[in-house]
C-alpha cells in the first residue's frame, strides 16, 4: 500500500473508525496523489505570470493593466463549430475541466439542500460535503468500489433495479440477498422479512441498499415504516455487526402521498449508531428533469461526524473519480450552477411535479377497477416514475411481448410483474395503456398469442 494511502487511513482510523473498518481492500488503497491535479491547483492560485501546469490548450494572450504584467492563457482554445451551440456561458464554463470533486457552489448547494429537505438533520456538519459524480449510476459504482469485496453480501428488496445486479454481482462479485419488499397482503413495507433476512447472515459486515422511491414499483415507505427500518438496523448493529447502508435516492422528492416519509432514509441513519455508516446516492436526472446531464452526488455519514474523517472519505471518492472518468462534465455543472440561482427553476419543478402527480391519480383511478381484478394485483405505489402490476396466471413476459407486437405498447416485465412508466405517458392515454394490457391478457387466455421476432 502506498505511503499516502496509509497516512489518510491512519486519520480515518482515529476519526471515523467504522468507515475505515468497512472499506474494501480497494477502498483502503485509494488516495489522491500530490501530482498533476494537486500541483495544478496550487498553480491556479499562485501562478500570477505564467501557468504551464495543466494539459489544456489556451489562447487569447492579454495584458493586465492593473498589475502591469502579461497574462497568458486567458481562455481555453475552442472551435467555433462547437462553441456556437452554447449561449449564456463563458468559455471557461464550457470547455475547461471541472474540479474533480465538482464545482464548489454546486456542492455547497447540494449540501444545504440535503439538510434543508431532511428535518432529521440539524446541521451540515452531520454529513460530509457531497462529491459530484458522473451520474447516479457512477455514484453507486463508487460505493461498490469503496465498500465491497468479492464474496460480500448485499441485502436489498426483491423488487429492484436490474443495474444493481450488473454493478454488484457481475462487476464486483458481490452476492445479492433479497428480502420481501411488501407484506403478503401488499399493505406496506415488510419489516419482518428485512429483519429475519439480516439476522440469518453470518457476516460481520452487512451491506444494504435501500431505494425509495422504489424502481420498479414506485413505493416509498411511510415515516412509521422508515422508523421501523432504522430500529431494525440499530438492533442488528447492537449485536456488534458493522452496517454499510447505501441509500439510492434517484427519484427523491417525487412523493405523491402525504403519509409517506418526506425525506431520505439517509437522514434517519446519519449518526444513529457507531456501527452504522450511511451513503446517500442522488442526482439531477429525475429531480431536475435533466437525464442526459449525468450529474450525481455521493455523500457520507456516520456517528462520529468528524470533519477529518469525512475529508478522507471525500478524498477516496475523488480518487475513484480521478482513476476512472478523471472529472465530470463541466458544461452540465455550469448550467446547473446558473439554474439553481434563477427565480424560475423552483416554479418550473413544481409545475412538472404537478403533471406527474395528476397522472398518478389517473392511474389509481383505473388499475383498481373491478373489471381488472381477475387480470392483476396492484403493488402499492405512491412516488417516483413507475407502478407495477402482478399479472395473474400468465407470465408477465408473455403479456409484455403480446402488448408490444400486437398493440404497440412498451412495458417492462420482471417475473410475474409488469412495470408501467406513467412518467412517459400523457394523462389522456393512461386509460388506453391499461386497456391494452387487459386486452392482451384476454387474447392470451384465448390462445391468441403474439410472440414477435
Amino acid at each position: 500500500m502506498k505511503k499516502e494511502a496509509e497516512e489518510i487511513n491512519s486519520i480515518l482510523k482515529n476519526s471515523s473508525p467504522t468507515f475505515y473498518s468497512v472499506l474494501s481492500e480497494l477502498g483502503k488503497r485509494l488516495y489522491m496523489p500530490k501530482g498533476i491535479i494537486f500541483q495544478s491547483n496550487q498553480s491556479k492560485n499562485h501562478a500570477n505570470h505564467y501557468n504551464a501546469s495543466i494539459g489544456i490548450a489556451k489562447e487569447n494572450i492579454g495584458f493586465d493593466e492593473d498589475r502591469g504584467i502579461t497574462v497568458e492563457n486567458l481562455a481555453p482554445m475552442t472551435l467555433n463549430s462547437i462553441g456556437k451551440y452554447f449561449t449564456g456561458l463563458e468559455q471557461n464554463e464550457i470547455f475547461n475541466y471541472a474540479p474533480q470533486p465538482g464545482l464548489p457552489d454546486l456542492r455547497d448547494y447540494w449540501h444545504e439542500k440535503i439538510v434543508n429537505q431532511n428535518p432529521c438533520l440539524k446541521s451540515k456538519d452531520q454529513i460530509s460535503r457531497p462529491i459530484l459524480t458522473g451520474g447516479l449510476t457512477h455514484s453507486i459504482s463508487l460505493a461498490a468500489e469503496l465498500f465491497t469485496d468479492p464474496g460480500d453480501e448485499l441485502y436489498l428488496a426483491d423488487k429492484f433495479w436490474e443495474n444493481y445486479s450488473l454493478i454488484f454481482d457481475v462487476k464486483y462479485q458481490v452476492n445479492l440477498v433479497h428480502y420481501k419488499l411488501y407484506k403478503n397482503d401488499y399493505s406496506g413495507f415488510n419489516l419482518e422479512s428485512l429483519e429475519h433476512t439480516l439476522r440469518k447472515s453470518k457476516k460481520d459486515k452487512l451491506i444494504l441498499l435501500f431505494n425509495f422511491p422504489n424502481n420498479p414499483t414506485g413505493y416509498t415507505a411511510t415515516e412509521k415504516e422508515m422508523d421501523g427500518i432504522r430500529d431494525i438496523l440499530v438492533r442488528i448493529a447492537e449485536t456488534g455487526k458493522k452496517l454499510v447502508v447505501i441509500c439510492d435516492d434517484a427519484y427523491y422528492g417525487l412523493f405523491y402521498d402525504k403519509n409517506i416519509y418526506q425525506g431520505s432514509i439517509f437522514s434517519k441513519l446519519a449518526g444513529v449508531h457507531d456501527n452504522i455508516v450511511a451513503i446517500k446516492i442522488d442526482g439531477v436526472s429525475k429531480e431536475f428533469y435533466a437525464w442526459g446531464f449525468r450529474v450525481g452526488f455521493i455523500t457520507f455519514a456516520d456517528n462520529f461526524q468528524s470533519a477529518d474523517g469525512y475529508g478522507v472519505m471525500e478524498e477516496k471518492a475523488v480518487a475513484g473519480i480521478r482513476s476512472s472518468v478523471s472529472s465530470c462534465s463541466s458544461i452540465a455543472q455550469s448550467v446547473l450552477s446558473h439554474a439553481i440561482k434563477s427565480e424560475e427553476y423552483l416554479k418550473e419543478k413544481a409545475e412538472k411535479f404537478a403533471i406527474l402527480k395528476s397522472r398518478v391519480a389517473k392511474v389509481k383511478e383505473i388499475v383498481y377497477r373491478d373489471e381488472y381484478k381477475s387480470y392483476w394485483d396492484v403493488y402499492p405505489f405512491n412516488s417516483g416514475y413507475f407502478m407495477c402490476l402482478k399479472i395473474k396466471d400468465i407470465p408477465a413476459e408473455t403479456v409484455r411481448k403480446h402488448a408490444l407486437f400486437r398493440y404497440g405498447l412498451g412495458t417492462i416485465a420482471f417475473d410475474q410483474d409488469l412495470r408501467v412508466a406513467f412518467s412517459c405517458i400523457s394523462e389522456k392515454n393512461i386509460e388506453t395503456v391499461f386497456h391494452i394490457i387487459a386486452k392482451s391478457i384476454e387474447d392470451i387466455k384465448k390462445g391468441d398469442i403474439e410472440t414477435g421476432n
